[in-house]
């Protein structure tokens, strides 16, 4: 692999020169959790999706900052797909219920309590 080796990963060591010249150089980016966010809320049929995506992903940053670091806080990509395939379900079990259209209030305590029960330790 191409991690870096001696920064806490086990049994990784260095490429040498002759293998690395076998790879071409790629650019990273950060994926945009705001619009990942809006664009799966509003998939599922959230109506205040921009607003609730930009709320859950500055839950996320000012968690990520605040919080001390620990091993099992996770504030990434994957934990907040995992939330919002939980305020899925639980938007789609209301809408059911219901059988009308939902409020804003009714949206943002379904993500609030996707995060919460995604959240706590298990």
């Amino acid at each position: 692999t191409m991690n870096p080796a001696g920064k806490g990963y086990g049994g990784r060591s260095t490429l040498p020169a002759n293998l690395k010249a076998l790879f071409r150089p790629i650019a990273m980016g950060r994926p945009d959790k705001e619009l990942i966010a809006e664009v799966t809320l509003f998939a599922k049929g959230f109506n205040e999706a921009k607003d609730l995506g930009q709320k859950l992903v500055f839950l996320f940053t000012l968690s990520d900052q605040m919080l001390s670091d620990q091993q099992h806080y996770d504030w990434g990509l994957r934990s907040l797909k995992a939330i919002l395939q939980s305020a899925s379900k639980l938007f789609a079990k209301k809408k059911k219920q219901v059988a009308r259209k939902l409020t804003s209030h009714e949206e943002a305590n379904i993500i609030a309590s996707a995060a919460k029960n995604d959240t706590l330790s298990k």
